[in-house]
């Protein structure tokens, strides 16, 4: 091949490389996948940053109380949120001129719930069990828990509308900076509070970040929505509830074997053998965040058009597994380096969860994919079958294992279950995308 023959070669092998990149960026279906990705990254990043400055600045007791109260009030407001999440990416894209009134009955509702959650949790607490109480932490924890639950609940529930108003481009803007803001006042707050460091470093900047954002949600994104999708298209007032009734009863299942592991473990073990396992449950479960996030973008644009659902399935599972089949692998071979960074302690005692739950994520991905499937397609009542029974195997399979394997016997739990179910759907998957069932 002569030189010139080769330049043309290249030249063109980069103009066929660049048309497709630019192709991927036209497709919002990618654009969601790409951002919401791009900022699990960075909030992985920057929470890892995090945990190891507060691993190596705070005791192991501090740190552990500390994250009990986060995974509390994180639970609450999960439970608070009504699985709100789901329904705003099923019928906000197409809700046209009642996406306004959407939005804000769904924050409405979650607040309230909220707030009754975390006055009843204050008031059961110290019965049930005491170290998990955030009146542990004196009356000033206490008297802002409540008001943090509705905060958090708010700050969760704006990235699903951000996505759904295809705006996920913000998302990873939005949560950098509260992963900075975060980091920047765990370290200020250290050596003035180090028994409510961690719990403030995570309330101060939610509430900072609720005014911005929303006010870009009804000031920008609505109205360009709106001209999008000038006519409505929701169903029935009774057919919505009974919608989000049965989507937010799986959507319970799922936190009680998710978010609500750090809660028990800290509620049967300790708060020092919770300080362990939450970090690599932490590092282990953030990847699930990305199978979510492709989960969401396959749901919001397929609400749009539910007739490509089933093209929109097949590149987002494709896509998933490329990525995360080697990031489990990764995140195996590499456990004692990263657990290394947050110290001796952790290095010991979390690499046994961190891989345990770093496997979990192929199988999570699969049952995540036919779950936004069957949300689009409005079959709540597969998803709830789906929760409870994941749900029921890890902590079933949790407290019987925890006595003799101690956190081990949570994270082997979790994967079991992942394992399990996706097995369970992968014959009705596989007919989904060959576009026959």
């Amino acid at each position: 091949m002569t030189p010139q023959a080769a330049v043309t070669s290249g030249v063109g092998a980069v103009a066929t490389v660049a048309a497709g990149v630019r192709a991927t960026l036209r497709n919002p279906l990618y654009v969601n996948v790409y951002a919401l990705t791009l900022n699990t990254v960075l909030s992985s990043a920057l929470g890892i940053g995090y945990w190891i400055v507060a691993a190596r600045m705070y005791s192991a007791r501090d740190l552990g109380a500390g994250a009990a109260v986060v995974s509390t009030m994180t639970f609450l407001s999960s439970l608070s949120q009504l699985n709100l999440n789901g329904t705003i990416a099923r019928f906000l894209p197409a809700a046209g001129r009642h996406a306004g009134r959407m939005i804000g009955t769904a924050y409405g509702a979650s607040c309230t719930a909220a707030l009754l959650a975390g006055s009843v949790f204050l008031l059961i607490a110290p019965v049930v069990s005491p170290r998990t109480s955030p009146l542990v932490g004196g009356p000033v924890l206490a008297g802002t828990f409540v008001l943090s639950v509705a905060a958090w609940t708010v700050f969760t529930l704006q990235d699903s509308v951000l996505t759904a108003l295809r705006g996920a481009v913000w998302v990873p803007v939005e949560n950098a900076g509260f992963g900075v803001a975060k980091i920047v006042l765990l370290v200020c707050l250290a050596s003035t509070m180090p028994a409510l460091g961690v719990y403030a470093s995570w309330t101060i900047p939610v509430l900072l970040a609720l005014v911005p954002v929303n006010l870009l949600v009804f000031r920008r994104l609505l109205p360009r929505s709106r001209e999008r999708q000038p006519t409505a298209d929701l169903p029935a007032r009774g057919v919505l509830l009974r919608f989000v009734s049965l989507d937010y009863l799986g959507y319970l299942f799922l936190q009680c074997g998710t978010n609500g592991l750090p809660v028990l473990v800290a509620a049967v073990l300790g708060a020092r053998a919770n300080a362990v396992f939450y970090i690599g449950w932490l590092l282990g479960s953030s990847a699930e965040l990305v199978a979510y996030h492709f989960g969401t973008s396959l749901t919001v644009e397929s609400a749009m058009d539910e007739s490509r659902l089933t093209t929109y399935a097949r590149q987002v599972l494709a896509r998933g597994l490329v990525l995360f089949a080697p990031g489990a692998l990764v995140l195996c071979l590499g456990a004692p380096v990263i657990l290394g960074l947050f110290g001796g302690e952790y290095a010991a005692g979390s690499d046994t969860v961190l891989r345990l739950f770093a496997l979990a994520v192929v199988p999570k991905f699969v049952v995540t994919v036919f779950i936004a499937a069957s949300r689009v397609r409005r079959r709540v009542g597969r998803i709830v079958l789906i929760q409870a029974v994941t749900s029921t195997i890890v902590l079933g399979g949790a407290v019987l294992t925890m006595p003799v394997w101690s956190v081990t016997g949570v994270a082997a739990a979790y994967l079991t279950a992942q394992v399990v179910m996706a097995g369970s759907v992968l014959p009705a998957l596989i007919r989904l995308l060959r576009g026959t069932g």
